[in-house]
């Protein structure tokens, strides 16, 4: 039987609502989205919502999984606990497949964003969990690693630009190539993994919308913008020590922390010579750059 009965966790963050659109234009899924009873967050009509308390038992998360045949979740990769339990909980309720909050700016088995930040090591901790369980169940998994978010990461500045103030940051100049995908391209390949049961099962696989340099995207921001950008150089190793000893002494700095993401998920997160690369097998066409560019521009300015 093919997996259509999916119950999204996290339908409320930077992922979860384009999630929720990719499966409404599929037209073949019953959704179901997993909810703490304190949330406010509201959900179309055709949305079935399962309430669960704030702080849920593994018991108390495999009731709520009954009768799904897949688990997305699209919540904060930090939270491996929550994460596990989930999983622990689709092994009781007969779960077929988990699609944990794998999708990241960096590769979580890469040692160099092991070494950086532990938010890797949190991610890789659920998926040997998960590999273990594949082992001892019926439960299989998916990971899917889809660089920096381009839209958001261009927005928010992790892709080291400021779009109000025409600046960007370059690193080692400027001509490493990176994979970045769109939110809309990662939920749509979310979507095609459940379609290609067989074919994902187990496996992490990467994507992109495309592969671009930093001086490419400054360019391009130029082009659609009209204006000349301020650029600065900046040495990466440099860089990484001195955000690195700031966040050592408060880990709860999260420019920092996020800064050494932005930085990693644009040196270390080259998809395209993966052994699995999956843009073929999930059927995402190249998409390109200045469209893109083009768009957000054109939505901040209205913002």
């Amino acid at each position: 039987m093919p997996l259509q009965k999916v119950i999204l966790v996290g339908a409320n963050g930077k992922l979860g609502p384009a999630l929720l659109d990719a499966f409404f234009v599929a037209k073949t899924y019953a959704i179901t989205v997993l909810s703490r009873h304190s949330s406010t967050s509201k959900y179309p009509d055709s949305v079935r919502v399962v309430y669960v308390s704030d702080d849920p038992d593994t018991e108390e998360l495999a009731r709520a999984l009954q009768g799904q045949d897949a688990v997305v979740v699209a919540f904060a990769g930090t939270l491996s606990g929550l994460q596990i339990r989930l999983a622990d909980a689709a092994v009781q309720a007969g779960v077929k497949r988990f699609i944990p909050a794998d999708y990241g700016s960096c590769d979580s088995s890469s040692p160099r964003a092991l070494k950086l930040m532990p938010l890797y090591g949190e991610k890789k901790k659920v998926r040997e969990h998960l590999q273990q369980l594949a082992s001892s169940s019926g439960l299989s998994w998916t990971s899917l690693i889809c660089g920096h978010f381009f839209d958001y990461g261009l927005k928010s500045g992790l892709l080291q630009v400021d779009l109000k103030l025409r600046k960007a940051k370059i690193f080692d100049g400027g001509e490493i190539r990176w994979s970045t995908t769109t939110v809309g391209t990662i939920a749509l390949a979310v979507v095609r993994i459940l379609q290609k049961e067989e074919e994902t099962k187990n496996r992490l696989l990467y994507i992109q919308s495309v592969c671009i340099t930093q001086n490419e995207l400054v360019q391009s921001l130029e082009r659609n913008s009209g204006q000349e950008w301020q650029v600065e150089h900046i040495n990466s190793d440099e860089f990484i020590k001195e955000v690195k000893a700031v966040v050592d002494k408060d880990p709860s700095y999260r420019e920092g922390r996020e800064n050494l993401v932005s930085v990693v998920g644009i040196l270390d997160a080259n998809w395209e010579g993966k052994a699995d690369f999956a843009n073929s097998l999930l059927g995402l066409d190249e998409e390109h750059l200045d469209p893109l560019v083009k768009n957000i521009l054109a939505e901040t300015k209205s913002m």
